[in-house]
């Protein structure tokens, strides 16, 4: 396997606990040829004081390194896309700060993409500490992976209703696919949903299962605080995608060499229940399209 280089973007905001971990995790990868890029968001903790040292500390080991600090708190979708456009890597993987990457992960993924723009694994859910965590949230979280099981004919069919890949940091692929998406966009709680519906109209992903990114549930997660939000973001995702997808806003020939994929996104969505469906209907209709043009406009999406 040619060692392309592939750049490892770290978005941290107060994870000072964590980051060294994470870090070490990207510096223990079977695969060598790796760029490391932090990006701190204005931490208020002692991050700072950590992330020179941690970068000075794994010089030796990395490709190159790289570490910005922004001046003011921007929010993650807009830190991912800073490190992302700092980084020099033909191949750019995520990895949010509180979590890890098993050793074989990239070597792994890249192996499994053998060319593909897309791709991302099997989660397994960790605790504060590192070790497997196995309760109910966890397992709920492991589920949802669940639905790329069967004889799916190409991933967004999975997707339609719930984020298969879980997280920004599950996530690996070419960065030309970035900017051919346009980066991740302005939404607090679904960017990475968001990412990988929109990266799935344009090519198909790859689904390594031979490898797993460690999420960490620890109580300060993202998604605890921004729920509500979540709910009005997640609304505005699935009518944006359902409407590109009735439309015929697509280019995976994964996806189009499927002469009737509306029915069989028809189909999956209506399996997720009645609300969904209610969504897919709505999205046909010029008012509601305009209305969620008007959001995203509102909301600066």
């Amino acid at each position: 396997m040619s060692e392309k280089l592939v750049s490892v973007v770290i978005p941290s905001y107060n994870y000072v606990n964590y980051l060294p971990q994470a870090v070490a995790s990207v510096a223990g990868q079977t695969y060598q040829n790796i760029e490391l890029v932090i990006v701190d968001d204005a931490s208020t903790d002692d991050s700072v004081d950590v992330i020179e040292p941690l970068a000075v500390e794994h010089s030796q080991r990395f490709s190159g390194t790289k570490v910005i600090y922004n001046s003011r708190n921007m929010g993650a979708y807009a830190t991912i896309n800073a490190g992302i456009r700092n980084a020099e890597g033909e191949y750019v993987a995520v990895l949010n700060a509180d979590d890890l990457y098993q050793p074989n992960r990239i070597e792994t993924m890249l192996r499994a993409m053998d060319g593909a723009q897309f791709a991302f694994s099997r989660v397994q859910c960790i605790d504060a500490e590192g070790n497997r965590l196995e309760d109910e949230q966890a397992r709920r979280f492991e589920a949802v992976q669940g639905k790329i099981a069967g004889d799916k004919p190409f991933m967004a069919l999975a997707a339609v209703a719930e984020n298969v890949a879980i997280s920004t940091g599950n996530m690996l692929f070419t960065k030309q696919l970035f900017n051919q998406i346009g980066g991740f966009r302005n939404y607090q709680y679904v960017h990475d949903y968001d990412f990988l519906l929109r990266a799935c109209l344009l090519t198909e992903p790859v689904f390594a299962a031979d490898t797993a990114y460690l999420y960490r549930l620890h109580g300060e997660n993202s998604f605890t605080k921004l729920a509500k939000e979540g709910l009005r973001e997640n609304r505005m995702v699935w009518l944006d995608f359902y409407g590109r997808v009735r439309r015929g806003d697509v280019r995976n020939p994964q996806i189009t060499k499927h002469g009737d994929y509306r029915a069989l996104f028809a189909q999956a969505v209506a399996a997720e229940g009645s609300k969904k469906e209610t969504l897919w209907k709505l999205s046909k209709n010029p008012l509601v399209r305009a209305g969620v043009s008007l959001m995203k406009k509102r909301y600066r999406v």
